[in-house]
């Protein structure tokens, strides 16, 4: 029953569970990333159910049997097609594996040092199918039998994405749209100074020529470039769709939500409300012609893109059965729109805005705000203890804190932080009783600016492009590690590489000037400021991804901190709400925590979720969300589970990587 490769410390993998009952001999495929293109998250597979769920037991384990440079998350969910499973390990290894044993069928290892990819995708007309997946910025052409490149796909089965001209940093860590004969994809940028302009790609799943692009930064005369200034649109970058689609196949429509406009958190450089930036975009499947949009947060300062794909769903209202799509945002607010016309089912408010007390900075008065949330909207401090509350209040006192504070130089308390609310993983559809499932987090943000020269030093080039996640004095926050002291651990040549490549989280740099990695370079191991330096005029730079927690490391604001939700989406209104997930070193205080990865819905009334860092896989009841089972992973599961059967016996699968909140954990095998 168990096939694994090397058993290393450190290597992640993918756990299959198995119900011991079985059906008829058939198989149900899970051939298109999160279930369908709909993006549903749902099977109508029901051999496992309430009754026998916690017969789960563990069928096998295959280990992906490296990690990559610095990191060893593995956010693929993977694809089953007639009894082979379709995987990519951290490195974006491809593997095929017999779905019922684990038996290795073939790898395939690209030209790559790996990057974040949450899956791929399935091509198939009459008896000839292909898979698809990118790495980094290349889209690739597999032989679904063999693993062999298709030949005939791009240069020799891989297809270099980057537009001829471009110089900014690209990467595709999400499947596309497969439609039809087109491979529809968005793209990931940066989100500081440089970033590359957001646009919408269909290419030919045959030969790999583009067929058609949607600029969702406009060109100038484009519709919506009324919304941006006109020197500024000749430099914009970002409004990207880093995250995923959506299509409804039969209207031939694709739904696509987009980024913040760059650089983020100030933007006096690109007045105006920057369309296409955080809006829902409709278009069609076939031309790339725009339909309908609807623009979420006009001239973002807060780095609220849309974190996931929206959702295809069904609701009745008055006796009606509207199709529809939903969207969920890092803010915590619900909305969902008529596919057709995008006309909104819930009520959307203009809400006053704040000014900013930033020369040039000029915030949208007001913002459109959906009547649905399903986080809360304030920030509440910890009741945990009373140590725990004084860190707290010492470390907001002098934050401002009223709703929609744009960022200043003292800080903004920002609630939800960073990644919502909602996040990546998305959104799980129960058609049976038109519940929206979704796990959120509630975790409080500060958003800080720094004074930064104009024009050329090391300190302008470090903040432009490193500050966002290593922190203003190199300090590191939440989403980079500290750089002081960073000649005790890594030398000037392997330094320059990782600025140059990447490594891990981080993206290379590669399309600055020699000049500007040695700028880098120079200030992050000597940072002294250049007194040689005009420093008369100055600019404006983001103080790093730094999170509101006390003195355990903890959430800062009162609990929960992560929940799993079911909401009706006839109403808006929750039929249940419920702490999820711990924090491995804080088990048993029932106040969620952080999430990554989305759940997957069964038609027997079951969700299953990991995403949670206390390496958990669980099963809940969708009517209740009653707890029904659970199993510890060797390594959390940050990725959203699929669900197959093969030969009528029913598999729950996940690639359990660990690595984004702490080190993945030793290899083994564990029977419920």
């Amino acid at each position: 029953m168990l096939r694994t490769r090397a058993s290393c410390l450190g290597c992640p993998f993918v756990i299959l569970l198995i119900c011991g009952c079985t059906h008829e001999a058939q198989n149900t495929d899970w051939s298109v990333y999160l279930g369908d293109a709909g993006r549903r998250h749902y099977s109508e597979l029901d051999q496992i159910d309430r009754d026998n769920v916690h017969q789960l037991e563990v069928a096998w384990v295959y280990d992906s049997g490296e990690l990559r440079e610095g990191s060893s998350t593995m956010y693929t969910s993977p694809l089953i097609v007639d009894g082979v499973l379709y995987g990519l390990s951290p490195k974006l290894v491809a593997f095929a594996l017999n779905a019922a044993s684990g038996e290795e069928l073939w790898r395939f290892e690209p030209d790559h040092k790996g990057a974040p990819q949450r899956g791929l995708m399935w091509w198939q007309k009459g008896d000839s199918s292909r898979l698809f997946y990118t790495a980094e910025r290349h889209l690739i052409a597999l032989n679904p039998s063999t693993g062999q490149l298709i030949e005939g796909f791009g240069d020799k089965g891989k297809l270099d994405l980057k537009p001829i001209g471009e110089t900014g940093y690209l990467s595709v860590t999400v499947p596309g749209i497969v439609f039809e004969d087109l491979i529809v994809l968005g793209f990931s940028t940066m989100e500081s100074e440089g970033a590359q302009p957001g646009a919408i790609s269909a290419y030919s799943a045959i030969d790999g020529h583009l067929v058609w692009r949607f600029n969702s930064i406009p060109k100038p005369g484009e519709p919506g470039s009324e919304t941006w200034d006109e020197v500024a649109l000749e430099k914009a970058g970002g409004a990207n769709n880093w995250t995923g689609m959506a299509l409804d196949e039969e209207r031939g429509l694709l739904f696509v939500p987009t980024g913040s406009a760059t650089p983020d958190f100030y933007g006096a450089e690109r007045p105006g409300d920057n369309l296409f930036a955080n809006s829902l975009l409709a278009l069609d499947a076939r031309t790339g012609r725009l339909r309908w949009y609807f623009q979420v947060m006009r001239h973002d300062l807060w780095d609220r893109d849309l974190p996931s794909p929206p959702m295809l769903v069904k609701l009745e209202r008055d006796g009606e059965v509207i199709d529809a799509v939903a969207l969920t945002t890092k803010s915590g607010h619900l909305y969902v729109f008529d596919r057709d016309t995008g006309e909104s089912i819930y009520a959307i408010e203009e809400v006053e805005t704040l000014p900013s007390n930033l020369p040039e900075e000029r915030p949208s008065p007001t913002q459109p705000q959906s009547v649905i949330a399903f986080t809360r909207q304030a920030f509440e401090i910890t009741d945990r203890n009373q140590e725990a509350i004084d860190f707290v209040q010492n470390e907001i006192k002098d934050l401002e804190r009223r709703p929609w504070a744009p960022p200043t130089l003292e800080g903004t308390l920002m609630y939800p932080a960073y990644d919502g609310g909602a996040e990546w993983g998305g959104s799980a559809f129960d058609p049976n009783g038109n519940r929206l499932i979704l796990n959120a987090q509630e975790i409080a943000g500060i958003v800080r600016l720094y004074e930064i020269p104009i024009g050329f030093s090391n300190r302008n080039v470090y903040a432009r492009h490193c500050g966002l996640c290593h922190g203003v004095d190199r300090e590191g926050t939440d989403s980079g590690p500290s750089l002081v002291d960073i000649d005790d651990r890594l030398g000037v040549v392997e330094m320059i590489s990782i600025i140059r490549e990447g490594r891990g989280r981080m993206p290379g740099f590669a399309h600055l000037s020699e000049i500007e990695r040695r700028g880098v370079l120079s200030h992050v191991r000597s940072p002294e400021p250049e007194k040689d330096q005009p420093r008369t005029q100055k600019g404006y730079a983001f103080a790093g991804y730094l999170r509101v927690r006390d003195h355990d490391g903890l959430p800062g604001n009162s609990p929960p901190w992560g929940t799993l939700n079911s909401i009706d989406l006839a109403t808006g209104a929750f039929d249940w709400q419920i702490p999820f997930g711990d924090y491995p070193d804080h088990e048993g205080l029932g106040y969620g925590a952080e999430s990554y990865g989305g759940p997957v819905v069964t038609a027997s009334g079951l969700i299953f979720i990991g995403a949670t860092p206390d390496r958990k896989f669980r099963a809940y009841d969708v009517r209740d969300g009653k707890l029904l089972w659970q199993a510890e992973l060797t390594a959390a599961g940050f990725a959203t589970p699929a669900t197959y059967s093969v030969d009528g016996r029913q598999y729950v699968v996940i690639a359990a990587g660990g690595g984004r909140m702490g080190p993945p954990f030793r290899l083994g095998v564990h029977r419920v």
